[in-house]
C-alpha cells in the first residue's frame, strides 16, 4: 500500500491466494491482522492456525511465514520514535505504564498463545481501528491525525490483553514489570519534585532507600537522576516543539531552578538553545 507514511508509521494490505509469504520486520513494533480468510502461521518450528479477526505480534528480526489459499492481511509497523512520542505525550498514567509494557513485551512476547486478544469485545474493537487505519492510508489521507489516535488506542488495547493474559513469560518477569510501574509513578509525577525524590520513590515501592538507586541503573542501564533529567529534557523539546508557552514557564512546571538553568542544561544535553531548537522545529 503506497501513500502517507507518517512518523515513520508503515501499512501494508497483502493479498494471499495459493500462496506463502515471508516477514522479517526492522520494527519496534509490528502487527499483523488477518482480514479475510484462514490459514497457517509458522514460526521456528511451530505452526499455528489463523482465522479470520485475528491478531499476532511479529516480533523484531523474526522470521514469520503465513500461508493461505485465500485471505487478506494488514500489516503495522511502528518504530521506535513514534512508541516514544506516544508514551511522553500520554497524559494518563495507564497509557504511560501499558506502553511500556508493550515496549518489553515486544522483546519478550512470542506468539505462543496465538492471537493477542483474550475477549471479543476487544477484537472487534480493534477490528474498527484497523479498519480505519487501513482505509486512511489507501485514500492518502492528508491529515493523519485519525492515523494516530487510532494506533495509539490500539496499542493499549493490546497491551492491556497481553498484561492480563496469564502466561509464562510474564510470571517469570516480575522485576520487570515492577521498574515499569515505578517509571510510570515517575512519568505521573514528574512535575511534583518531592514526590519524585529518591527517598519517596523508594518508601513508595517499598525499596531501601540505600539499594533504589543501585536497583534503578540495574533494571534500566540508567541512574535514577540521569533518567529524571533526560525525561524532563523530552518533554521540554516537546513543549519547544507543540506549543508556544514560555521558556520561563516550562521552567517553573518542570521543576527546573530557573529559565537559564534550564537553558544551561539543554544546551548541554541536546547541543543547542531551547529558542534555537524552537525555531528548527517551526
Amino acid at each position: 500500500m503506497q501513500g502517507l507514511n507518517p512518523e515513520g508509521i508503515e501499512v501494508k494490505e497483502i493479498s494471499l491466494k495459493d500462496e506463502e509469504i515471508t516477514i522479517r520486520t526492522r520494527a519496534f513494533l509490528s502487527f499483523v491482522y488477518v482480514a479475510k480468510g484462514e490459514g497457517m502461521l509458522g514460526y521456528d518450528d511451530r505452526h499455528i492456525r489463523f482465522t479470520e479477526s485475528k491478531l499476532f505480534i511479529i516480533p523484531q528480526q523474526e522470521i514469520y511465514h503465513f500461508k493461505s489459499n485465500d485471505a487478506m492481511l494488514i500489516m503495522l509497523q511502528c518504530p521506535i520514535e513514534f512508541i516514544e512520542k506516544i508514551r511522553l505525550e500520554a497524559d494518563r498514567i495507564e497509557s504511560c505504564e501499558n506502553l511500556y509494557k508493550l515496549q518489553y513485551i515486544s522483546h519478550n512476547y512470542h506468539a505462543r498463545a496465538g492471537c493477542v486478544f483474550r475477549h471479543k469485545n476487544d477484537e472487534r474493537f480493534a477490528e474498527t481501528l484497523i479498519l480505519q487505519i487501513a482505509e486512511e492510508f489507501r485514500n492518502k489521507a492528508e491529515d493523519y491525525l485519525i492515523i494516530r489516535n487510532c494506533i495509539s488506542i490500539l496499542l493499549n488495547l493490546i497491551a492491556r490483553n497481553i498484561i492480563k493474559s496469564e502466561t509464562s513469560d510474564l510470571q517469570e518477569n516480575q522485576k520487570a514489570f515492577s521498574i515499569m510501574k515505578i517509571i510510570a509513578y515517575i512519568q505521573q509525577n514528574i512535575k511534583d519534585r518531592e514526590k519524585t525524590s529518591l527517598h519517596t520513590i523508594a518508601d513508595h515501592f517499598g525499596i531501601s532507600r540505600n539499594y533504589f538507586g543501585e536497583y534503578f541503573k540495574q533494571q534500566t542501564g540508567t541512574s535514577y537522576q540521569d533518567y529524571l533529567l533526560d525525561y524532563r529534557l523530552k518533554l521540554v523539546e516537546t513543549y519547544l516543539k507543540y506549543s508556544s508557552v514560555r521558556l520561563s514557564e516550562i521552567a517553573y512546571d518542570l521543576q527546573f531552578s530557573d529559565e537559564s538553568h534550564l537553558s544551561r542544561l539543554f544546551k548541554k544535553y541536546r547541543g543547542v538553545t531551547p529558542g534555537a531548537y524552537r525555531k528548527n522545529c517551526k
